[in-house]
């Protein structure tokens, strides 16, 4: 077993840096509390922010009690605001600004107890946050930031506690403190040349990134993404396996033509995923190799842009 382990990790390329820009190690991260912390200060300026809890991949339910949406990462400050902090490197598949809404909405489902008690006023502010590669309204900016407010009049706000951020890791235009956090989770490494400013925050986040990735935990992380990739290859190889040996079973017999087949079609499959892999780990897609993973037709469709 120790073995297969050493295989598995193997195949991720030599040098490879995973960064928070990953969904993986976006998690793995954010459930440490002070590390939420300093990028919730960063990005909100305030410096003194404190959080109570924390959660990751936190489940809201809608009210017939089925899983509606997964927080990316959930937290809760001392003054009982709620936040939610999502990392969203593909901004083409789906209507950010649309998803933002439909989770600030869910994020209240839970709070407010049924009663003729219970008044609106007790809903506590949220925050949603989208973290994204794209500049989403191409204006440049670092962080986008939207709340409810009149058409009529010019700054009369509705002050129904609700904030939309949306954040732009390309962004130029912004404090150096929000675009050095940006272009750290793009590139995590204090070395990276674009960090205008190195604050004492981005440095806690730095130690907190770098215990992360020394640890067993994220070891099986890493292992787990891997099995399940051979697993995936193993499958499709035995799927073009049974197709080929029934080819060959014409001259060669059903039987023997079956098991050839199946022999031959597992390991030019293997090697297919496990070059796929490695092309996505190495371009940094862990998106990508999370989807393909859980999506057989995204996959080929990887392959395909790969010509694999």
């Amino acid at each position: 077993m120790v073995k297969s382990k050493k295989k598995l990790l193997e195949l991720i390329p030599e040098g490879h840096r995973l960064n928070l820009s990953d969904f993986v190690l976006f998690l793995s991260v954010m459930k440490n509390k002070r590390a939420y912390e300093c990028t919730l200060s960063i990005i909100l300026e305030e410096p003194e922010l404190e959080l109570e809890e924390v959660k990751v991949e936190q489940v809201i339910l809608n009210r017939d009690g089925k899983r509606a949406i997964r927080l990316d990462a959930w937290a809760k400050d001392r003054k009982s605001r709620l936040f939610d902090m999502e990392m969203q490197n593909d901004v083409r598949g789906d209507d950010i600004p649309k998803r933002s809404r439909f989770y600030q909405g869910l994020m209240d489902t839970p709070i407010l107890k049924s009663g003729k008690s219970t008044k609106y006023r007790q809903l506590p502010s949220s925050i949603i946050i989208f973290i994204t590669q794209d500049d989403i309204w191409e204006k440049d900016l670092a962080r986008y930031t939207f709340t409810e407010q009149c058409e009529e009049i010019q700054g009369l706000h509705l002050e129904d506690g609700t904030t939309k951020i949306f954040l732009n890791m390309t962004g130029k235009k912004g404090s150096k403190e929000l675009i050095s956090l940006l272009r750290y989770m793009n590139d995590s490494t204090l070395e990276n040349p674009e960090i205008l400013i190195v604050d004492e925050r981005l440095v806690e986040l730095d130690r907190i990134v770098k215990e992360v990735k020394e640890s067993e935990e994220w070891e099986a992380v890493q292992l787990n993404i891997m099995e399940i990739a051979m697993e995936r290859g193993m499958q499709e190889g035995r799927k073009v396996g049974i197709e080929q040996g029934i080819e060959q079973g014409i001259e060669q017999g059903i039987e023997q033509g079956i098991e050839r087949g199946i022999e031959r079609g597992i390991e030019q499959e293997k090697t297919r995923i496990n070059l796929l892999n490695k092309k996505l780990l190495e371009e940094n897609r862990l998106d990508d190799l999370k989807k393909s993973i859980e999506d057989e037709g995204y996959q080929k469709k990887l392959c395909e842009e790969y010509s694999i």
